[in-house]
């Protein structure tokens, strides 16, 4: 990978059959690089901040045709988040940008669901299409194994999560690697 390669800031393992991707809950904002979940789970972490479904499904194909990974691990950005192209630069559009109103027509909470639910497809073909296990979850689906997402325990920083977080997660993922099933990804 390039030396300015947006992935290379947080990776802390080296070498690993596993890679996790999501946004700044997988990056670890907050965080030391050694507290996040996917570090834990022995993962390179491909976590960006304030990143989409989309910026994961243009991403994971490279990143697996480079590292040749036996899992995948996604905490996946909330749905509402998509990419736009502003003066030829793809950029996340996030529900809290100034010019969001301007997307609001062409993208309602429709799109955005469908727009989701394409990239999470997306992102399981190619896993399936290249043999590697993929073990995918949203925010939403953490609820059924940790509870009162409103008390979740906050990072220093008082929004975020904190290390005991990050390890409950990596332990939500470990428990479905140990006991594969189907989850059917959550939006709500």
């Amino acid at each position: 990978m390039a030396k300015n390669d947006i992935f290379t800031r947080r990776n802390i393992i080296k070498e690993s059959d596993s890679i996790a991707f999501g946004c700044s809950h997988t990056w670890g904002t907050g965080v030391k690089g050694y507290q996040t979940w996917s570090y834990l789970l022995d993962a390179i972490n491909f976590g960006e901040q304030g990143c989409s479904a989309d910026f994961i499904a243009r991403h994971l194909p490279n990143m697996i045709k480079v590292l040749l990974p036996k899992t995948v691990y996604i905490l996946w950005p909330d749905w509402t988040r998509f990419e736009v192209i502003k003066q030829g630069v793809v950029c996340q559009s996030l529900p809290t940008d100034n010019d969001r109103i301007l997307y609001m027509r062409n993208h309602d909470d429709n799109w955005l669901k469908e727009n989701f639910k394409k990239q999470s497809s997306q992102v399981r073909a190619c896993c399936s299409t290249n043999n590697i296990e993929l073990i995918d979850l949203t925010l939403y689906n953490l609820i059924s194994w940790i509870d009162h997402a409103d008390r979740w325990p906050l990072s220093d920083l008082g929004h975020h999560y904190s290390p005991i977080w990050h390890g409950w997660v990596a332990d939500i993922f470990r428990e479905i690697k140990e006991s594969p099933r189907s989850l059917e990804l959550a939006y709500e």
